[in-house]
């Protein structure tokens, strides 16, 4: 199966995000609300897996679309920008996390 350069890097990019966006937005919203460390884990597993119940699918149809027209020269320079903001968001999630991570923050 051979894939347009843009369509499978944003397939890539996307699939990265679904993966470790919704700990991290989780995590952004569980730290802002809940002080408790019990009540924390707890808010953020279920914040985790909430956000994945809602992200997942939607990345999931995307990509399924791209799959679908992995050979269309139209859509593969709509979604340059696209394959460009999934990146952004993976870089801006890892540099949370390492820095989370480390205690910087």
């Amino acid at each position: 199966m051979k894939l347009l350069p843009n369509i499978s890097k944003t397939i890539f990019h996307s699939f990265i995000f679904a993966l470790g966006g919704a700990p991290t937005i989780a995590m952004w919203l569980s730290v802002q609300r809940v002080a408790d460390p019990n009540l924390f884990f707890s808010a953020f597993i279920s914040l985790t897996i909430l956000l994945a119940c809602i992200l997942l699918p939607i990345i999931f149809i995307q990509n399924l679309f791209l799959l679908i027209k992995r050979q269309s020269v139209v859509v593969e320079d709509r979604v340059l920008y696209l394959s460009r903001f999934y990146l952004i968001l993976n870089v801006i999630c890892l540099v949370y996390w390492l820095l989370r991570v480390a205690n910087l923050l």
